[in-house]
């Protein structure tokens, strides 16, 4: 078979779920198509109505009970705590929720928080970190998104009588946890019976929350009432730590935070309002993927380009006018990084040979702007672009930081695990891995990698897939269909939006936009298809099957039906 416009091989989504015995009563037999290709866990009435139900017992999970006792015991003591976090949006959401748990039980409790510098401290719970604790008094450090894997730090903070109750979720499999930490909260640990082990930092963030929750003597509805509000900051975190959304306690805890953060504007605190209103996001209207394009690219930003406590801050701006300020400041950050992360791309890509190697190595000094905070981006985009693992590195001195997107087919720790010997840290997961090294060994790392790669594939590249859920007729596009499947959701890792397939369409009615952008009808529904203005004499020249995902448009409180292009190919019946 021919692939697409876009070099793409294109494959129907595989069944999942046997729904012959459920009852879908109101669902078209489209909306039937493309349930069957979902994870459903469950029910099918569970899965399409996440409910506060779903959440599971908290004392579930491993050291729950040692993590309560112990909080509760520094409250009615007094003493001194301090949260220790990531600087991406799990970790300043994980902060943000232990902070709000410590000062609602405990009001006027010695609570701090304090975020690493990437420039400084690099990724994690440091010895540095641990010492400072240690020198300003603190008693306890909650830690969250970071410490699991951070040994030495936590026998540090023991060794200087500082407790540690870790909140993390990135334990690799046959790790073990930090052995003198008090207490370890992480699913994927050995012997942890809890069902879900897909929660983000945020969320086992959260399960502390509700378990401490549960024990206080606040009436039911109160604790329901604060579980639902950090669920709307556990829902950003969740969305943008790409957990599996396969769960029905991972949906639970995105749809019910979807609903608080869908309130009218006064309901949020001033903070919040502020970073949706520079987002652009229309009040009483939020989707995983505005938390996903929209917040969290902001709230990345700070953490990437300044600090993290930016973020902070920001939520805890006690004014409208001091949460705009601090609101524009972080978009200000995140138009910079979007504008170092396009020339760097624009960089990289031109400096690739014709025929390109079968793992992608580019490296520049960042004071030419090869920031170290936007290299992972910068990797995903030119991953994106050649379909091959792909790894920038951002020389500072005689040290060189990287990080590493990569293909279905290669695992990116399994590659840096081929060149361990030239690295001074490393860590990660299949599809993204950071690393550091001497600026001596890049060569090195290059001619591993690509003879890892080599190795692994056999020297053939795999031709890129796309997935499509369900075939689809233009008269059936339509706004309830939109609706429907919407009901889906809520969208992202593991469960991702359907994609509809329409096969034998003459598209029509062509507008270009901003240059590069299509913009065209199918039937009576409007179709874009994003950077494709190359492709606009292929499309003209007869009838074509596109892939796409249907959206309900929101714009000054109108609603417009929209088809999002994701690829195009000649007609299969038309060359048949």
């Amino acid at each position: 078979m021919s692939l697409s416009f876009l070099g793409q091989r294109w494959v129907a989504a595989p069944i999942k779920a046997d729904l012959e015995s459920e009852d879908i009563d109101g669902l078209s037999p489209l909306i039937h198509r493309c349930l069957a290709t979902s994870p459903i866990s469950g029910s099918l009435g569970s899965w399409l109505n996440p409910s506060m139900s779903q959440l599971l017992d908290p004392y579930l999970m491993k050291g729950m009970e040692a993590a309560v006792g112990r909080l509760s015991q520094a409250f009615e003591r007094g003493e001194r705590l301090r949260i220790v976090t990531d600087y991406d949006v799990d970790g300043t959401t994980s902060s943000l929720i232990l902070q709000s748990l410590c000062k609602i039980l405990s009001p006027g409790i010695a609570v701090d928080y304090h975020i690493p510098d990437r420039f400084v401290e690099g990724y994690g719970f440091s010895v540095q970190a641990a010492q400072k604790a240690a020198d300003d008094g603190i008693d306890l450090i909650l830690t969250a998104d970071i410490g699991v894997r951070d040994h030495e730090a936590v026998s540090l903070a023991a060794s200087l009588g500082v407790d540690v109750i870790i909140c993390d979720h990135h334990l690799p499999a046959g790790e073990s946890v930090p052995r003198d930490a008090l207490v370890v909260l992480c699913p994927p640990q050995t012997d942890c019976p809890y069902p879900n082990a897909d929660l983000a930092a945020c969320g086992v963030s959260l399960k502390l929350a509700q378990a401490m929750l549960a024990q206080s003597s606040r009436p039911k509805g109160f604790q329901i009432k604060v579980l639902k509000s950090m669920m709307k900051i556990a829902a950003i975190g969740t969305v943008c730590d790409v957990v599996s959304l396969a769960s029905l306690e991972n949906r639970a805890i995105v749809a019910i935070g979807l609903d608080q953060l869908r309130k009218p504007m006064l309901s949020h605190s001033c903070g919040l309002q502020a970073l949706m209103s520079v987002s652009g996001i229309e009040e009483g209207w939020v989707t995983a993927t505005d938390i996903g394009y929209q917040l969290g690219p902001r709230i990345n930003a700070a953490g990437r380009l300044h600090l993290a406590t930016d973020v902070i801050e920001l939520f805890q701006a006690r004014s409208i006018p001091e949460a705009r300020l601090k609101a524009m400041e972080i978009d200000r950050f995140n138009v910079e990084r979007r504008a170092i992360e396009a020339k760097l791309v624009e960089e990289a890509m031109a400096s690739l040979p014709d025929r390109k190697p079968d793992f992608i190595l580019i490296s520049g000094e960042e004071s030419d702007g090869w920031h170290r905070g936007v290299v992972g981006i910068a990797a995903a985009r030119i991953r994106d672009k050649t379909h091959r693992p792909t790894a920038v590195l951002s020389i500072s001195g005689e040290q060189v930081r990287g990080s590493v997107r990569s293909t279905p087919h290669v695992h990116a720790v399994a590659a840096l695990d081929s060149v361990s010997a030239y690295l001074s840290t490393y860590g990660g997961h299949a599809a993204a891995a950071g690393f550091s090294a001497a600026v001596s060994d890049i060569p090195a790392i290059e001619a591993g990698l690509n003879a890892h790669v080599e190795s692994l594939l056999q020297g053939e590249i795999p031709v890129p897939e796309i997935h499509w859920t369900a075939q689809c007729e233009v008269s059936e596009l339509s706004m309830k269909l939109a609706v429907d499947l919407g009901r889906l959701g809520p969208f992202g890792k593991a469960n991702p939006k359907p994609v509809l397939m329409l096969s034998s369409v003459t598209p029509r009615g062509f507008r270009i936009l901003k240059d590069k952008h299509l913009k065209f009808k199918i039937g009576d529904c409007d179709a874009l298809w994003w950077s494709a203005v190359n492709h606009l004499e292929a499309l003209q020249q007869g009838p074509v099957d596109i892939i796409g995902r249907l959206e309900i448009n929101r714009f000054r409180q109108r609603s417009r039906l929209q088809f999002i292009v994701e690829d195009v190919r000649q007609s299969v019946l038309s060359s048949a």
